[in-house]
Parts: structure tokens; C-alpha cells; sequence
């Protein structure tokens, strides 16, 4: 059975940099180790983002499932109007909540691993696409699949340059009140399987957060704070 529905894939970007350790992973027992140890702390700090997002966005969508650094989020159409004005809503929601608490993460840079020093660098991308999906339900899990399935995760495969936008098709766009319709430039990308696509862009160019705290702290008080926050970090996904 054909659903109509809205499709969102909010996607960390910087990631693959992020994440960057093959190369320690080449050298000697010392190497794996750190290498392990910064994979732990990529891992608690993209946990920790993609939360602060789905928190956000899970009122007014629903999760899907997870994608490795995105998420993906689905609802039915109400037929109410102002389903996708809220939407929207959820999506600024979700982007001001992902930078203030990046800024909080601000603390990690005394660890001086990879990850830590790049956290500053992490973006979101948001992609959403009103269509059509079939729902299939394997046990407790639900799985969508169809066309516009495909293309909402085609969306991210774009030339856009900016690691920091929303891009929506003109079947999310059109339905879109005056003022958040103002928010969006149209723009054509060549998307795979589906050649070229109508779409409409915001673009962001945040600063790069700063956090006085802890400019103001000293190293070693940082390096204890930090090691608490992995420290809790890890006890909260046991738990």
C-alpha cells in the first residue's frame, strides 16, 4: 500500500574527516591503540549530535532509522495545512540546537585527538521530500522503500558547495508558507537515476563556534572535564 508522506534525512557533515584513521591504523601496536581510542571518541560525540537532532525533529516526525552520521525521519500526510511550515520548524530547531551544543562540545579540544580538534569543523545538511513510500513492518522494525525513498537519499549526493544547507524538492517547497517559501533559491542538480532535479536551496554559513568557558579554563581543567563528559558518555550508553 502507497503511503503519502514527507521524507527527511538530516546528515553531519565533516564527517568522513571526522572520522579520519587509517593511517594510524597502519602503524605499530601504539598507533592502533590511539586509533582505537579516537574511533571511541568520534563515535560518543556523533551520538551525542545526531540525539541533539532527533530530539528536535522526532515531535513532528518520525525516526526511521539511523545511517551511520544521519538520520531519517518520515510522517503521513495529515492533509492539514501547515504540515510542511512545521516541518520546517523542526528542521531550525534541530540546526540551532546542533550548533549550541557543537559549541558546548567545545571542551573536547583539550584532548587533542583527532576527532576531538575537529568537532568544531561538524555541520548539518538537511534534505526533504514530500512523495510517496511503501511501509513494511519485519518484526519491530519498519522499513520504507519506493522511488521517492531513493530520491530523498539522492538529494545528498548533490554539487552543492556548502557543507551547511536544507534542500527540498518542489513537492515539500510548494506547500510551504510565503515567508519560509522566501527561504529557498530554486536550483537544478543532475541527481543519479533521476537526471535533472528541480530543488530549492537555503544556504548557511555559521562562524565558528567559540566557547569562552573554556578559552577562559585552564588545560589540565579541560582535559578533566573532558575526560568526565566521555567518562559519563559511556556510562549513559550502558545503561
Amino acid at each position: 500500500m502507497s503511503i503519502s508522506g514527507h521524507m527527511l534525512i538530516a546528515d553531519i557533515s565533516g564527517y568522513t574527516e571526522f572520522v579520519r584513521l587509517h593511517n594510524l591504523k597502519k602503524k605499530p601496536v601504539f598507533g592502533k591503540f590511539m586509533a582505537a581510542n579516537f574511533e571511541s571518541h568520534a563515535t560518543t560525540i556523533i551520538s551525542d549530535l545526531l540525539e541533539t537532532v532527533i530530539d528536535n525533529i522526532e515531535p513532528t516526525m518520525k525516526l526511521n532509522k539511523l545511517e551511520g552520521d544521519a538520520a531519517f525521519f518520515f510522517s503521513e500526510d495529515n492533509k492539514e495545512k501547515g504540515q510542511e511550515d512545521s516541518i520546517i520548524s523542526s528542521m531550525e530547531k534541530a540546526n540551532d540546537a546542533f550548533m549550541k551544543r557543537v559549541t558546548e562540545l567545545l571542551f573536547l579540544q583539550a584532548c587533542g585527538c583527532e576527532p576531538c580538534t575537529q568537532s568544531k569543523n561538524l555541520r548539518l545538511k538537511i534534505v526533504a521530500h514530500k512523495g510517496t513510500f511503501s511501509l513494511n513492518k519485519i518484526r519491530n522494525f519498519e522499513e520504507l522503500s519506493g522511488e521517492d525513498v531513493i530520491l530523498t537519499h539522492r538529494m545528498l549526493k548533490n554539487d552543492i558547495k556548502s557543507n551547511e544547507y536544507w534542500l527540498v524538492t518542489e513537492s515539500f517547497h510548494k506547500n510551504l508558507n510565503k515567508k519560509n517559501k522566501s527561504r529557498f533559491s530554486k536550483v537544478t542538480q543532475n541527481l543519479e537515476s533521476f537526471d535533472l532535479v528541480k530543488l530549492n536551496l537555503a544556504k548557511f554559513d555559521s562562524e565558528e563556534p567559540k566557547n569562552k568557558k573554556v578559552e577562559n579554563r585552564s588545560r589540565i581543567r579541560n582535559w578533566l572535564i573532558q575526560a568526565g563528559y566521555f567518562g559519563s558518555a559511556m556510562l549513559r550508553k550502558r545503561s
